[in-house]
């Protein structure tokens, strides 16, 4: 009898251990797909978007709140020039600091030499780069060149403050 009772109660811990182990492993696989799952979808108007249900339907955001007339003809009177010299101006008026910038765009490849890219303030690679004239430079920096992307990934800067830019990693 009390082997029987013995073997009773082995195996009732035994399936209460396995139920156990099943509430967490289920638990877990939950959160695992949860944190590996997207958090949204692209979708571009007039297609279905990637992921979705064949024929699913995708919500489509409301048209944006009309812009009252007086407002916009506001805002005309105010600028009296053409929107680009507008922001060229504006950007002219902001204070461009050239280390800063430096520092956030070019620092990572100019001062390490990275895929070739011409040291702050080595005279001798700069000069060799500046045998072909300022506008070869200029045309590399805009355009990118081998591994140095288009505009050296400084997006917000203007030509000007590219040159400034070039400018300051020559006379460093």
């Amino acid at each position: 009898m009390q082997v029987v009772s013995t073997v009773f109660q082995f195996v009732s811990r035994f399936l209460i251990a396995v139920v156990a182990l099943l509430a967490v492993h289920s638990a877990m696989a939950q959160s695992a797909a949860d944190n590996i799952r997207p958090v949204g979808q692209v979708c571009l108007a007039g297609q279905a978007c990637v992921g979705a249900p064949a024929g699913g339907v995708i919500a489509v955001p409301a048209e944006p709140a009309p812009i009252e007339q007086e407002t916009v003809q506001a805002e005309e009177q105010e600028t009296d020039s053409d929107p680009v010299t507008a922001v060229e101006t504006a950007s002219a008026d902001s204070s461009f600091d050239v280390a800063a910038k430096y520092q956030m765009s070019c620092f990572a490849c100019h001062a390490s030499g990275a895929a070739g890219a011409p040291l702050l303030g080595d005279a001798e690679a700069w000069n060799t780069r500046m045998e072909k004239g300022m506008e070869a430079v200029m045309a590399n920096v805009m355009n990118g060149l081998n591994a140095m992307p288009a505009r050296g990934l400084c997006m917000d800067c203007t030509d000007d403050n590219l040159q400034e830019l070039v400018d300051y990693m020559i006379t460093q």
